[in-house]
């Protein structure tokens, strides 16, 4: 009886564990990315750790599974990083993300997470096309293109802060 007392109280501190770090991990990129436009790579590095030793103390299966998810989820990123079109901190947020998220979540929080960065993004588009005399986005200069640039990951992280206080509020969270 002990044992198993102690092995639900480790279950529990490891889901606090998770959830900590996912908190501080989307609260500092939302901070970061608007505040200097950049996810610092502590942060990363941080949630990274946590996400594989969490997911490596459930199993080689709950590990395996959420590697799958993260090389899935990050892939169409990181082609987007190799062609200039998205920063390197939004690559390394959805990969800590989705290993910290687990197989389980870790599609819901990319959808929750790609619908608001995609919705920033067009709003962005819309505000800068009816302020063309009056530019307050940053735009760099590519070399194929002016573009419009927005906090992509702080748009990312909070859609996915939303879809878990609704998860929450719902009480299947």
């Amino acid at each position: 009886m002990q044992l198993g007392l102690q092995s639900v109280q480790l279950q529990q501190a490891a889901a606090l564990a998770d959830k900590l770090t996912v908190t501080v991990l989307l609260l500092g990129t939302i901070y970061y990315d608007f505040r200097f436009r950049l996810v610092p790579n502590q942060l990363i590095v941080g949630a990274l750790a946590v996400g594989l030793f969490l997911r490596g103390s459930e199993g080689v299966t709950s590990l395996v599974h959420s590697l799958f998810w993260t090389i899935a989820l990050s892939w169409p990123f990181f082609e987007g990083y190799r062609r200039r079109r998205v920063g390197g901190g939004d690559v390394k947020l959805i990969a800590a993300v989705s290993l910290l998220s687990g197989s389980e979540k870790a599609a819901a929080w990319f959808l929750a997470g790609t619908a608001a960065g995609g919705l920033v993004s067009l709003l962005a588009l819309l505000f800068q096309r009816g302020k063309k005399g009056k530019r307050k986005l940053e735009i760099s200069k590519t070399a194929d293109s002016a573009a419009v640039t927005v906090p992509y990951a702080a748009a990312y992280s909070l859609g996915i802060l939303v879809f878990e206080i609704l998860n929450a509020v719902a009480g299947s969270g």
